[in-house]
């Protein structure tokens, strides 16, 4: 049996990844109203400020060394300016159950970036694990290749490029973490993340020629998206991993894609395939294959 503490760490994971998975669906529900670099900086910005809210009392930033703030910073712009930025771009091009699908693929990415940087070995365990999420992926996205789908394989592939640079900090940002703190480190990171959004919004969106010119509905899901769809899901998270392990919060996050498939099909009428789950359902058993070997 679970303590209650654990039972409470479950809870959290299973929120933070509804959550998640509900903000790939708010996230194409504004996009028809906006750009996705205004969007991408609108939401993280907002995030960014309720974190340092919360969190300003407990934040040490002169701890961390000259050395390790630049190598921070350069970790917060591949995470926290190539992500968001990735993954609102090719949510313009797929839909929510699909990048959520993509998106669940985040642990098999760093665990192959670790072993790359020798962080982390693959065993032939885990290597049949990451063959299982990538036939999971193939069943679920990679079937009915026609010119017709080609807009849905390129919004795959940028939601894939931003899991990877996820994934990046994930498997490069462990040492500093464990070093610093997970907060110290992750609000560090965000002012030189949400700092590169705001430029490329400037640069490559058009915030002063229509992208802010939402009406009511659209300022409300920039909200949710800012709100309990950023800065309540990443407290969740870190909450999560306060009272339970890696292994029972990744049972959780098969919350994620769930929320976006089911989300995606009420409010944006999509297609949820027996492929689709199929995939899913691959992809999950892979994570958690590979999670629960980690840990023992």
């Amino acid at each position: 049996m679970f303590s209650n503490l654990v039972l409470l760490g479950i809870m959290f994971a299973s929120l933070s990844a509804i959550l998640g998975g509900g903000g790939l669906v708010f996230t194409r529900l504004a996009l028809p109203q906006t750009d996705a670099f205004t969007l991408s900086f609108l939401r993280w910005f907002i995030l960014a400020v309720i974190l340092f809210t919360i969190y300003w009392g407990q934040l040490n930033f002169s701890k961390i060394g000259r050395l390790d703030r630049f190598r921070i910073s350069l970790l917060g712009l591949i995470y926290f300016a190539g992500f968001p930025i990735l993954l609102t771009l090719g949510l313009t091009f797929t839909t929510a159950g699909r990048a959520g699908l993509v998106f669940a693929t985040m642990p098999i990415w760093t665990l192959i970036i670790s072993s790359i940087f020798q962080i982390e070995s693959i065993t032939k365990i885990k290597s049949f694990a990451i063959f299982v999420a990538i036939l999971g992926v193939f069943i679920a996205l990679g079937n009915n290749f026609n010119e017709t789908n080609i807009l849905l394989f390129t919004g795959d592939a940028i939601v894939m490029l931003g899991v990877i640079c996820s994934s990046i900090f994930a498997a490069l940002s462990s040492n500093y973490i464990e070093k610093y703190g997970n907060i110290n480190v992750l609000l560090f990171a965000l002012i030189s993340g949400v700092s590169a959004v705001f430029v490329f919004a400037l640069l490559l969106g058009t915030p002063f020629n229509g992208s802010l010119d939402l009406n009511p509905l659209g300022w409300f899901y920039v909200s949710v998206l800012g709100i309990p769809c950023g800065a309540v899901m990443i407290f969740c998270w870190g909450k999560a991993l306060q009272h339970a392990s890696p292994t029972q919060a990744t049972l959780c996050m098969g919350f994620h894609p769930l929320t976006a498939m089911l989300l995606g099909s009420l409010m944006l009428e999509e297609q949820i395939t027996l492929s689709l789950f199929i995939g899913f359902f691959l992809v999950f058993i892979a994570i958690l294959f590979i999670q629960i070997k980690s840990e023992s």
